[in-house]
């Protein structure tokens, strides 16, 4: 099969094949070879965290002080701004804009562990304060311990999901959604008279396993929602709108059939929202806007069903709040 493949795309232009890859963009591959014919894979950036750390003066840290990147009653959404003349407000938005953007590099190509403490970081990226830098250094403090996780691929059939929790699940593509309603820091609006504009806006979340991670999203929503049923169908909407686009590209490789069930499903942990797929929307719902209604016409059409799960095994839990115990950041 590579041989045909270097063939066929020898044929579009001139091409080198330089045998299996080992390093590409930061990314450092190991290759295990089974006897039995299958191959396992592990994607790691152990060098580049090392040199941002070298680079932060980070050189060691204290396991117990760090188990997970997010800082105990630290929320994201609450640090303080403080008066700061503009030479040194741009001297911190040129630091902070540096390292959240290695760190966001990190988010997307082996440390999904990073996604919403990231995703929460970036939308400060225009005023940051010393509190948001130091909540990075903190992140950073984290991967200087964790630096030899990543991503792990086998074409080996597990029965069982293997993360912070075990998980029956199908042999092809696998998809979960989830969305925190309100606010991450839950005394927020208690603490200040007025409540933040944007800061009420849903996190939503996605998690797409084919083989191993696949995709994973971790974003603020664009509008507040209403209700957490509404949150969760807009975190629904997202998951569908990319198994859309993940379809098409594996109908492009003529690989569909192999990866892709016929009706591919979706696991949320809101049984409102499960309800709502299965029907039209109802009067308690229909403020919400129609372009969620994709949900529907891809159910009517079999693409993908909606099914429900417990919220303790839902994996794109992990990308929807700043987590404040271990418990989902436990080495397998």
């Amino acid at each position: 099969m590579e041989k045909k493949f270097e063939e066929l795309l020898s044929t579009i232009g001139t091409v080198d094949f330089m045998g299996q890859v080992s390093l590409f963009l930061g990314t450092e591959f190991s290759w295990i070879m089974h006897e039995d014919g299958h191959v396992t894979v592990s994607l790691m950036q152990q060098s580049f965290i090392e040199n941002l750390c070298e680079s932060l003066s980070i050189k060691s840290v204290q396991t117990s002080h760090f188990t997970t990147p997010f800082r105990s009653n630290h929320a994201i959404d609450s640090v303080i701004h403080e008066s700061m003349s503009p030479s040194d407000c741009d001297d911190l938005r040129l630091k902070y804009q540096s390292l959240v953007g290695s760190l966001h590099w990190l988010v997307h190509t082996t440390h999904p562990d990073l996604s919403t403490v990231v995703s929460l970081l970036g939308q400060h990226q225009n005023n940051p304060s010393l509190g948001h830098y130091d909540t990075a250094i903190y992140v950073t403090q984290y991967l200087a311990h964790k630096k030899i996780l990543g991503i792990y691929f086998t074409s080996h059939h597990h029965s069982t999901l293997e993360s912070f929790l075990h998980f029956p699940v199908p042999s092809q593509t696998m998809s979960m959604s989830d969305a925190n309603w309100g606010p991450q820091d839950a005394k927020l609006s208690q603490s200040t008279q007025d409540l933040p504009y944007f800061v009420s806006c849903s996190m939503s979340a996605l998690y797409v396993h084919l083989l191993g991670p696949l995709h994973w999203i971790s974003k603020r929503q664009k509008v507040t929602a209403a209700s957490s049923a509404e949150a969760e169908i807009y975190a629904t909407d997202e998951c569908v709108k990319f198994l859309l686009e993940l379809t098409q590209i594996f109908e492009f490789l003529d690989i569909k059939e192999i990866f892709m069930p016929s009706t591919i499903i979706i696991y949320n942990d809101n049984n409102s929202c499960v309800q709502w797929s299965k029907c039209a929307t109802s009067k308690g719902l229909r403020h919400i806007q129609m372009r969620e209604n994709r949900v529907h016409e891809n159910i009517a059409s079999k693409f993908i069903t909606v099914c429900h799960i417990a919220g303790k095994i839902n994996l794109a839990d992990t990308f929807t709040k700043e987590m404040k115990d271990t418990s989902h950041f436990v080495e397998i």
